[in-house]
């Protein structure tokens, strides 16, 4: 992979507007480290005309090798690997298969850290005289192939977005909520349509008439998007580090459904009640059946009922308004 190549890819995934000059300095300005940032005149791209910028971004000349020997003692691949996460989870998927087709074996959770290992080694290669061609990774992976029955749990500790394993640590995937049309296919959220419908006395009801919700139920709307999301940012993390990943998360599924199920086949008034109820028991409820619950921080109330969702998903869970049929 070459630095334009590298720059295209991360610009079409970029969210905010750039012309291709001005993203050429923002990738630098990612790479940067605090005590550069604290500088008058951090970058040594600043200042370079237009037509350069866009013959770096373009691939028609290589960034200079007095430039880059400039950005190589202000190196931060931690920092860049920061500012990959807040790119969206489509355009990090996106961006690890594209990798993969330059050759580049990233698992989803090391996405960051791959892309900040590859533009420190284009740089620091320029500043050599070499070409900015990167073939490999030079950082020292987390090997998949664990198992999680074989790790002491308490050796496992969630801090913020980062597992910390053994002095590893490892990116979990981000628990956006995303903001698309493909969402509302999921059955969890047209679960949850159903008892807005039944709540508001409607026969049906979609995304545009979320407006309509009172401003208790758009919240609660709000906070069950995040727990599902912070549920799947785990499973999906879990399922890429550990071989036996997924075989632990369906322990905690199972475990969360005979916490709640009593809960939810008793009678409510509605299905907005029964939906309450459960996910009021489940933050309650302990779920000793993965050793996943024995990790220090890894599953939180909002995980728990973010599994409440996921069950909805794998059809354990088919209704919260309509129970019997």
């Amino acid at each position: 992979m070459r630095f334009f190549e590298f720059a295209k890819l991360m610009h079409d995934n970029y969210e905010e507007k750039a012309k291709a000059g001005e993203f050429v300095v923002i990738l630098i300005d990612a790479i940067l480290d605090d005590a550069a940032l604290e500088k008058a005149d951090p970058n040594p791209l600043y200042g370079l005309g237009k037509s350069t910028l866009e013959a770096y971004y373009s691939g028609r000349r290589p960034i200079s090798q007095k430039r880059a020997a400039q950005i190589v003692p202000r190196l931060s691949e931690e920092t860049f690997a920061g500012f990959v996460e807040t790119y969206s989870m489509d355009a990090l998927d996106h961006i690890r298969d594209k990798l993969a087709e330059y050759g580049f074996d990233v698992p989803s959770y090391d996405v960051g850290r791959a892309l900040a290992n590859i533009l420190a080694q284009m740089i620091k290669r320029r500043s050599e005289g070499l070409s900015d061609e990167v073939v490999k990774l030079d950082y020292k992976r987390y090997e998949s192939g664990q198992l999680l029955k074989n790790i002491a749990p308490a050796s496992i500790e969630r801090r913020g977005d980062k597992l910390h394993i053994a002095g590893e640590v490892i990116t979990i995937d981000r628990d956006l909520v995303p903001d698309n049309i493909a969402e509302q296919e999921l059955d969890y959220i047209r679960a949850l349509y159903e008892v807005f419908a039944e709540k508001l006395h409607r026969e049906t009801f979609t995304s545009e008439d979320l407006p309509l919700l009172p401003k208790s139920m758009k919240a609660n709307y709000r906070e069950q998007r995040k727990a599902y999301y912070s549920a799947v940012s785990i499973e999906r993390s879990v399922r890429d580090v550990f071989d036996d990943g997924e075989d632990e998360f369906q322990r905690l599924k199972d475990d969360a459904w005979e916490g709640i199920n009593t809960t939810y086949w008793k009678e409510y008034p509605d299905g907005y009640a029964r939906l309450n109820a459960v996910l009021e028991k489940i933050t309650s409820t302990s779920l000793d059946g993965s050793v996943l619950s024995q990790m220090r921080n890894l599953i939180g109330n909002l995980e728990k009922k973010g599994i409440c969702h996921i069950l909805v998903n794998d059809g354990v869970i088919e209704s919260w308004v309509t129970v019997d049929d």
